[in-house]
This record gives C-alpha cells, sequence and structure tokens, in this order.
C-alpha cells in the first residue's frame, strides 16, 4: 500500500492509502469513498481474478493523483462490493514507468522531478519481486515493439526499391525513358546554330576592328618616317 491524495475536479480531495496491483486492468475505488455527483454511467465490465464478475455502473474519469507536488490524471471504475478502498492497476503503472520498487517504495521521474510513492508498511519480498517483473516486462515490451517498427520500415523501404528497379527495367519504361532523352537532344542541338553563329559574328567583329586598329596606326607611324 502507498500513501496518496485524490483530489476530483479541485473541489474534493482525498487523503488516503491505495494498493498497487500490477494484475488490476483498471483502476478501481470503492463506492461510498467519493460524492455521487461525480459519478459517470458506464458500461465497462470487471471480474476478479477467479472470474467473479463484479457489480460496475460507474467511473470517475477527472480523478488526479496527487503526491510530491505532481498529479497524475487518471480514470476510476467504482465498484460497489471492493474490500479495498482504492485499487491501483496497470493504468497507473503505464503512466509512472519506467519505475524502481525499492523496499521504502517506488521512485519514478515525472517532469524530471524525481518521485517516491512511499509504502506504509513493509512490502513482502514476491510482491517486489511481481512488481519489478512487470516494469521490466512493460520495457522489454516497448523495445520489442520499436524493433519491430524499425524491421518494418526498412522493409517497406527495400520492398519500394526493388519495385522501383523492377519498374525501370520493363521495356515500356524504358523505351518512354529513350523517348524522352531523343526530345531533350534533338530540342537542345535544334537551338544551337543561332547561338553558335551569334557567338561567332561577336568574335569576327572583335578581331575586324582589332586588325583595322592596328592597320590605322601603323599607318600613322609610316607617315612620320
Amino acid at each position: 500500500h502507498i500513501n496518496i491524495t485524490i483530489t476530483i475536479q479541485d473541489s474534493f480531495k482525498l487523503q488516503t492509502t491505495a494498493l498497487i496491483d500490477s494484475g488490476a486492468q483498471m483502476n478501481c475505488i470503492q463506492e461510498g469513498l467519493i460524492p455521487t455527483k461525480y459519478f459517470e454511467k458506464t458500461k465497462q465490465k470487471l471480474s476478479t481474478a477467479n472470474g467473479e464478475n463484479l457489480r460496475v455502473n460507474f467511473k470517475v474519469t477527472d480523478v488526479h493523483i496527487c503526491n510530491e507536488g505532481i498529479c497524475i490524471k487518471q480514470s476510476f471504475i467504482l465498484v460497489k462490493d471492493l474490500d479495498i478502498g482504492i485499487i491501483l492497476g496497470q493504468p497507473f503503472l503505464e503512466i509512472i514507468k519506467p519505475f524502481k520498487v525499492k523496499t521504502e517504495g517506488i521512485t519514478t521521474k515525472i517532469f524530471q522531478q524525481k518521485i517516491l510513492f512511499a509504502f506504509n508498511e513493509k512490502p513482502i519480498t514476491k510482491d517486489i519481486n511481481l512488481l519489478k517483473t512487470f516494469s521490466l516486462f512493460k520495457e522489454h515490451s516497448i523495445n520489442l515493439i520499436k524493433t519491430k517498427e524499425n524491421h518494418l520500415y526498412f522493409t517497406k523501404q527495400e520492398v519500394s526499391n526493388k519495385k522501383l528497379e523492377q519498374y525501370l527495367q520493363t521495356s515500356q519504361t524504358r523505351e518512354k525513358i529513350k523517348l524522352l532523352r531523343n526530345n531533350i537532344i534533338n530540342n537542345l542541338y535544334s537551338n544551337l546554330p543561332d547561338a553558335f553563329w551569334h557567338r561567332n559574328d561577336i568574335w569576327y567583329l572583335y578581331h575586324m576592328k582589332k586588325i583595322l586598329l592596328n592597320k590605322t596606326f601603323s599607318l600613322k607611324q609610316d607617315q612620320f618616317k
């Protein structure tokens, strides 16, 4: 069990203890602990570990679990026949992971702030080991999913490149590429003569001017001899 403070819509506050249960698929709270004005109808179903169905009619969605100045938003199922006041299950553990389980409590980091959810009694060793196993299993699952996603991405890229290569090798595609290349070459050469002669005209005029200037200069020199 850990000590927590629960707030609902900033108008209701409850300081209590909660049981951490890695086997619980939902967070649960006993009916009667909070005012009915916060209840919302639900069709969710819940059963015990031995398969016994529990009576569930309501849920509370705007619940914050506060500890050391940090509040974590969670939803709860209201259970009428619940023996324990509050159970924090897998949804809560998902939010605080990665976490470490020590003899003094559960430590985690939220918004770069280290938080300790202190145990209010010394836990049994097997309970600590169970929570540690859950944390490691979740971390391993996340890494496995990321690896699979990367593998799938690279496989898709490889298939895409292979399809492109096959497409480029088809006779129809090669013919299109050939026609496009010929069109580019024809357009290029069709514009070359004008440009060529234009450049040569400039070159011719420039050198003729140079020759005439040289001759004029030479004649002037002869006049003074």
